[in-house]
């Protein structure tokens, strides 16, 4: 099948929804389609996207500037931005004839998207069914005047929501997903060790890799905090741009004194396997912020759990709807209240004292993601029925 991705990802960038995006696009280029992405160039020099995160490629990745005098509140509430977009990428569908255009975090940018050309639309959150009056028509009409095949959500609270909001729409839950990790050796993880983990002084680490923000959302503090109270253990943040990192440095130095937290910043993705191989315990601290898009919590879906389940790691994660969907507590993970901190560093020493518990429920995590978290089970989700209704 010979698909389109139409997306306003920065590209490339650290944050978290770019990752997405170029993860699905390998995914679908991996079980045999033709892929070509759309994004934003990021402004002044950039790294090579496909190193950056870390892929193998095999698609082609069309970037468009945005001028920065759209790009700002007023423009984004006009949908500005999302216009100024489909008009350069107006050409692309009579270019490429695609099968099947699949679209994430747009709205106007599928404005000139031919009404003949089936369309795939992912959603994380109800987004623009509950934000401004201009974007919810936009959307409405989206959907009314352009052929959406189905809308594909990560979570069954969000599909149930969007069942009452948009009722005779095909509505598919395909989780997030993320590769096997490469195999290494055990010389190739020492000498990684030795030259890129902090903490050689201790017996036991602790790890967090993903994004990070400055409000609290991704749990940062609450991780800052567990640290303090186990200044026995190292902590490690694998992740997130240099200015949120020297804030949570700041943070964190206020509060502990023990030298048990480092910090590394943003890392290309390929060496993730190796830090998640050097850790005991993994992190997964989201905390509960509902929002008017998503009412069961900001954040509802997880990026970084399937890559922990798929490193066969033992989890500790915060008890929020978006984390019981996904993980069985003392199974696949130990489930905490996500802003107790006590609790948090009691589910940690408890896998730090049974090393077999942390190895059971590793291998429950791994089997978990076989069973539901491939990138290859993903793309049969998302296309399932779809390949035999277009022209391929």
């Amino acid at each position: 099948m010979k698909i389109l991705y139409i997306s306003r990802a920065i590209i490339p960038s650290d944050i978290s929804n770019s990752l997405s995006i170029m993860r699905m696009c390998q995914a679908f280029v991996d079980c045999g389609h033709e892929l070509v992405l759309t994004g934003i160039a990021p402004s002044g020099n950039a790294s090579d996207p496909l190193q950056h995160y870390g892929l193998r490629g095999g698609f082609h990745i069309v970037r468009n500037s945005l001028s920065r005098l759209w790009d700002n509140r007023m423009g984004h509430e006009l949908l500005l931005p999302g216009l100024i977009l489909a008009w350069k990428t107006r050409r692309l569908p009579a270019i490429l004839n695609p099968d099947l255009v699949y679209s994430r975090l747009t709205l106007a940018e599928l404005a000139l998207i031919p009404r003949n050309i089936p369309i795939v639309y992912e959603m994380h959150s109800l987004g623009p069914l509950k934000k401004s009056f201009v974007q919810l028509k936009a959307f409405q009409r989206l959907v009314k005047t352009k052929n959406v095949k189905r809308i594909v959500v990560t979570t069954n609270a969000l599909a149930e929501m969007l069942k009452q909001e948009l009722p005779g729409i095909d509505i598919v839950l395909a989780r997030l997903s993320a590769d096997l990790p490469p195999t290494f050796s055990r010389f190739e993880l020492d000498s990684f060790k030795k030259k890129q983990l902090e903490g050689h002084g201790f017996r036991h680490h602790i790890g967090y890799t993903g994004y990070l923000d400055t409000i609290g959302l991704r749990g940062t503090d609450i991780i800052c905090q567990t640290a303090a109270n186990m200044p026995d253990v190292a902590f490690h943040i694998v992740g997130g741009e240099k200015d949120i990192v020297n804030h949570w440095k700041r943070w964190a130095y206020d509060r502990n004194r023990h030298g048990n937290l480092f910090f590394y910043g943003h890392r290309n993705p390929s060496e993730m396997p190796f830090f998640l191989a050097c850790f005991d315990v993994v992190l997964a601290p989201l905390q509960h912020r509902p929002t008017a898009s998503a009412p069961i919590g900001a954040g509802m879906s997880p990026l970084k759990i399937p890559q922990y389940m798929a490193s066969q790691k033992a989890i500790v994660a915060s008890d929020i709807p978006a984390h019981r969907e996904i993980l069985r507590h003392n199974k696949t993970s130990l489930l905490v209240g996500h802003d107790d901190v006590p609790k948090w560093v009691a589910a940690i020493d408890y896998l730090l004292r049974n090393p077999k518990k942390r190895a059971t429920m590793g291998e429950e995590a791994f089997a978990a993601y076989k069973k539901d978290f491939t990138p290859e089970g993903r793309i049969k989700r998302v296309l399932s029925g779809i390949e035999n209704d277009v022209s391929i």
